[in-house]
């Protein structure tokens, strides 16, 4: 298992950024790893949602069919994701309240067959470096 954290501190409130973070429509705006969706876009992620997307990592491009698993606004988001050759992947996004802004958290899982030996240390390297990026931007967005 390859397992990325990632933090950043907004000065936005926990809502406004998970009004940014709950709408996939915004998602082009700060992932730095969306290519794209495929099929349906829902306007708000909450529990359950289901929706296909585009994922460039490491250089491949993958399409990831994900599943919101937990939604409590604004504060936790998790969402489960089926990829190519098995791969499995979690999402968590945490929002807690700091002073006037936003401590965010964002946890990256990736399991499967395919990411063992170089493959992983590989993915934990590019997936920390794109999450930390997405945060950036992310922050960028709602500040």
């Amino acid at each position: 298992m390859t397992k990325v954290t990632v933090e950043a501190d907004a000065k936005a409130d926990p809502q406004r950024v998970w009004d940014v973070l709950a709408t996939p429509s915004r998602v082009p705006e700060w992932n730095t790893m969306h290519e794209g969706f495929t099929g349906e876009v829902p306007d708000r992620l909450g529990e359950g949602t289901t929706y296909k997307q585009r994922v460039k990592l490491m250089g491949m491009p993958a399409e990831m069919a994900w599943r919101v698993t937990s939604a409590t606004e604004p504060g936790r988001l998790e969402q489960n994701g089926d990829g190519p050759m098995g791969v499995k992947a979690k999402n968590l996004f945490v929002l807690e309240p700091s002073g006037e802004g936003t401590h965010i958290t964002y946890e990256m899982e990736f399991v499967g067959p395919a990411l063992k030996g170089p493959m992983a240390g590989m993915l934990e390297k590019q997936a920390g470096a794109a999450g930390k990026q997405a945060l950036e931007k992310l922050v960028g967005l709602v500040d």
